[in-house]
């Protein structure tokens, strides 16, 4: 399963969810689901969008997005 590290890249750096959708241009209620139970209920993200918040963040994509094995 696909989990978000946003809010550890936003603590890293200080910066709230607010900021980051102002500098990014991305709306306000995407990056609080990226946040949101680690975006658990996100169904798909452009590569616009990932771009933009990477290049806010000085980020790699996979500093956001990690893929964690499922429990069986």
């Amino acid at each position: 399963m696909i989990r978000f590290t946003v809010e550890e890249a936003l603590n890293a750096r200080g910066m709230s969810m607010y900021a980051l959708a102002k500098e990014s241009g991305v709306r306000p209620n995407t990056i609080s689901q990226w946040v949101t139970k680690d975006g658990v209920d996100v169904k798909s993200i452009t590569v616009d969008t990932l771009d933009r918040v990477c290049t806010v963040l000085k980020c790699q994509p996979g500093d956001l997005i990690k893929h964690i094995e499922d429990e069986k």
